[in-house]
C-alpha cells in the first residue's frame, strides 16, 4: 500500500460500523538490529471473560519510540507487549484506541481511550481496576512494570483532552511529561546553581517541550543542533541561543552549566564536558535521537567532569506522587500541557500515514533521521 500523507487534523474521527476484521497486522523489530523489521499478521481469537479488544484509531511515532527500542532491555520496554517469536519485539506507541469488542460489563463498543499499545492494528487487554476515568491493565506480566504505562484514560473523562489538539496530544503528551519532570527536578535542585542549561538535539520534540518550560524560569537556555534543525529551533523562540554541533568549541560560552543530552552520542557529550571543564555542574542523559551513535549501556567512565546521570522520568514521578499525591501531580501537568498545545501546534505539522507499508516506511524514515523537525507522524494500520 502506498503511503498517504494528509496534513489536515486527525481529530474528527467518527464511530465506525463494528465488524470482524479479516486480519490484524503489526510491526515487529529485530531486537539485535533495529534496522530489521517485519510486518506480521496477528492471530485472531475469541475474547475471554473480562477482556476488551481495542482498535488503534491513530498513534504517534517519533524518535522517542526509537529510544524505547534502544533501551528496550535496560528499561524493560520490550516486556510490555511480548512477541511470540524469540529475538523480536513489539514496540510500544501512544495511541487513541476504540473498543472494538468487549467481554467486560463496563466497556461498550465505540468508546475511546488514550494509552500505551503495541504497534499494531488491534490489541486485547484485560482491565483490572476500572474507574470513571479509565482503567489499569490487569495482565500479570505487567504487574512489576512502571504504573505510568499501565493506565488507560477514557477520552470522555480526560481533563487534558481537546478535540482540536488531538494531534498534539499524540505527539507531545508523553514527551511533555518527561520534560515536565526534568524541569521539576532541576528546579528542585535550583538548577545546580548553573547560569545556563544546554540542550543537545535542540529541535527534537522532547527538547522543545523542555526548552518551552525552562524559558519560563530565570535561566538561560542554549540549544545545540544540526544545520537541518537550526532554523526550526531558533524560530520556535524557545532558546536564548542556538548553535551547531561543529561550532560548539568556538561558540559555547564556558560559564556555569548543566548539560541535558538528547542525542545519546558519547562523542558530543564528551566534547562539551571537555570544553566546559569545572564549569559543568551536572550532566544528564535523556534520549537517543542519534541512536546509531548511542548504546543502551554506555561507558561514561572516561568522560571528564561530572558523571552523566541517566534520567528516569518515572523515578521523579513516583517522588512527586508520594509528596503531592497523584491528583495534584496530574493537575499541574494538565495545566501546563494545555498551555503548551497552542504553541506546539504552530511548530509541528502532523503527517497522516495509513496502512502497514506506510507504517513500516515511516519507521524507517524516523530511524534514519530523514524526517523534518517540523513534521510529526500520526499513523494507523487501518482506517
Amino acid at each position: 500500500m502506498t503511503m498517504t500523507i494528509d496534513l489536515s487534523p486527525v481529530y474528527d474521527l467518527e464511530p465506525r460500523a463494528f465488524m470482524t476484521t479479516p486480519e490484524v497486522q503489526g510491526l515487529e523489530i529485530d531486537r539485535s538490529d533495529l534496522r530489521h523489521t517485519r510486518i506480521i499478521t496477528l492471530p485472531e481469537r475469541d475474547l475471554d471473560d473480562g477482556e476488551v479488544r481495542f482498535r488503534l484509531d491513530s498513534f504517534s511515532f517519533t524518535s522517542n519510540n526509537i529510544s524505547y527500542a534502544l533501551y528496550g532491555d535496560r528499561l524493560k520496554y520490550w516486556n510490555f507487549f511480548p512477541s511470540g517469536s524469540h529475538g523480536w519485539g513489539r514496540l510500544p506507541v501512544w495511541a487513541f484506541a476504540s473498543v472494538e469488542d468487549s467481554m467486560h460489563p463496563e466497556f461498550e463498543p465505540g468508546e475511546r481511550f488514550y494509552g500505551y499499545f503495541p504497534m499494531c492494528g488491534m490489541h486485547t487487554l484485560k482491565p483490572g481496576a476500572v474507574s470513571d476515568g479509565g482503567f489499569v491493565d490487569g495482565a500479570p506480566h505487567r504487574e512489576n512494570l512502571p504504573d505510568f504505562y499501565n493506565h488507560y484514560t477514557r477520552v470522555s473523562a480526560d481533563p487534558s483532552y481537546r478535540a482540536d489538539f488531538e494531534n498534539q496530544q499524540l505527539l507531545f503528551r508523553p514527551l511533555f511529561l518527561t520534560a515536565f519532570l526534568i524541569d521539576d527536578q532541576l528546579g528542585e535542585l535550583n538548577f545546580h546553581g548553573a547560569d545556563q542549561i544546554i540542550l543537545t538535539s535542540a529541535s527534537s520534540k522532547t527538547a522543545m517541550a523542555l526548552a518551552w518550560l525552562l524559558r519560563q524560569r530565570n535561566v538561560k537556555v542554549v540549544g545545540v543542533t544540526s544545520r537541518s534543525g537550526r532554523a526550526f529551533a531558533k524560530n520556535s523562540q524557545n532558546y536564548d541561543d542556538v548553535i551547531l554541533y561543529d561550532e560548539v568549541a568556538d561558540t559555547l560560552k564556558t560559564k556555569s552549566s548543566v548539560l541535558l543530552d538528547f542525542t545519546g552520542a558519547l562523542d558530543k557529550v564528551t566534547q562539551i564536558h571537555q570544553l566546559l571543564g569545572t564549569h559543568l555542574k551536572a550532566s544528564y542523559c535523556i534520549g537517543c535521537t542519534h541512536w546509531d551513535q548511542a548504546a543502551p549501556f554506555p561507558d561514561v567512565s572516561a568522560i571528564p567532569g561530572p558523571e552523566p546521570q541517566f534520567f528516569v522520568a518515572t523515578r521523579q514521578g513516583r517522588k512527586r506522587i508520594e509528596e503531592w499525591g497523584m491528583r495534584e501531580l496530574q493537575r499541574q501537568i494538565t495545566a501546563r500541557l494545555l498551555e503548551f498545545y497552542g504553541p506546539a501546534s504552530g511548530w509541528i505539522k502532523a503527517a497522516r500515514a495509513i496502512g502497514a507499508d506506510a507504517v513500516q516506511e515511516c519507521y524507517d524514515m524516523v530511524l534514519a533521521s530523514k524526517t523534518l523537525p517540523s513534521e510529526g507522524y500520526i499513523l494507523s494500520f487501518d482506517y
